[in-house]
């Protein structure tokens, strides 16, 4: 997928609550993947792409942190694909990206010991 390609950090499959809140809209959706940069979010009505949305979620030792962040892309239904959005945080805070970094750096190392020789 040609997303892939330009994505600056990789992403990882993980799964947690996120709040999504747009102009009065709130609503509670899955995260699919993160990275430093951004997350696909799971959602059955996603918003128009540059649409911007404030994001609340709780990841590793950081609890119930808020980021701005785009549509960047959208799934829609019967596409074939998880339905949702693909959204770039915006201005992310050093710590939130430390701590997602941090998280995404330790899941690939276990990836990779896992797919290592066995005996």
């Amino acid at each position: 997928m040609a997303s892939h390609e330009r994505r600056k950090n990789p992403r990882i499959p993980t799964q947690f609550e996120v709040n999504v809140v747009n102009d009065d809209d709130y609503v509670i959706s899955l995260s699919k993947d993160i990275s430093a940069d951004g997350m696909f979010i799971a959602t059955s009505n996603p918003p128009p792409v540059g649409t911007t949305q404030t994001l609340i979620f709780s990841i590793g030792d950081l609890q119930q942190i808020s980021v701005k962040a785009m549509v960047m892309w959208i799934h829609p239904q019967n596409n074939g694909r998880d339905q949702g959005m693909g959204v770039q945080f915006i201005d992310v805070s050093d710590e939130l990206k430390d701590a997602i970094l941090h998280i995404v750096n330790r899941v690939a190392v276990f990836d990779t010991e896992d797919d290592g020789p066995t005996n």
